[in-house]
């Protein structure tokens, strides 16, 4: 599964969602992210990587963007290489993981308490996706 699909998937999940996706190298500090996600107040760092690319690499891009203001940082893969991830580190600094599926579809993998499988963005999904991130938001004001 190439970066570029992984990348359409995640621009094309949010943007269903209502949200303002931007998906270009965008510079902080001494590192870069893969793209961003802004709501109402919020905004989520996105690390985009390909099951062949080194996943600690991104752990430190994400750690770098919620030192200089993002609310929520996620790591995008592949759906099986998600489901291999040791969620150790990313439960304990709150990151998110999200997968992708063959046919395009975004999992959120980690946190484990609140895994949503959406088939196609539909009303309701999006509605599940906007409570599921309402509800993170308060655990990163601790």
């Amino acid at each position: 599964m190439s970066e570029r699909f992984l990348k359409w998937a995640v621009k094309r999940h949010y943007k269903a969602l209502g949200y303002k996706v931007r998906i270009a190298r965008i510079r902080l500090g001494n590192t870069e992210i893969d793209g961003e996600v802004v709501g109402e107040g919020w905004k989520i760092a996105l690390e985009i990587k390909s099951p062949t690319d080194d996943l600690t690499r991104g752990l430190g891009q994400l750690a770098e963007a919620l030192a200089f203001g993002y609310t929520q940082a996620s790591i995008v893969t592949s759906l099986r290489r998600a489901k291999q991830v040791d969620p150790t580190v990313f439960q304990g600094l709150g990151f998110m993981l999200l997968g992708v599926d063959s046919s395009g579809k975004v999992h959120v993998v980690l946190p484990r308490e609140e895994v949503i499988d959406i088939p196609e963005p539909s009303p309701s999904a999006k509605k599940a996706l906007k409570l599921m991130l309402e509800k993170l938001m308060p655990l990163l004001d601790r």
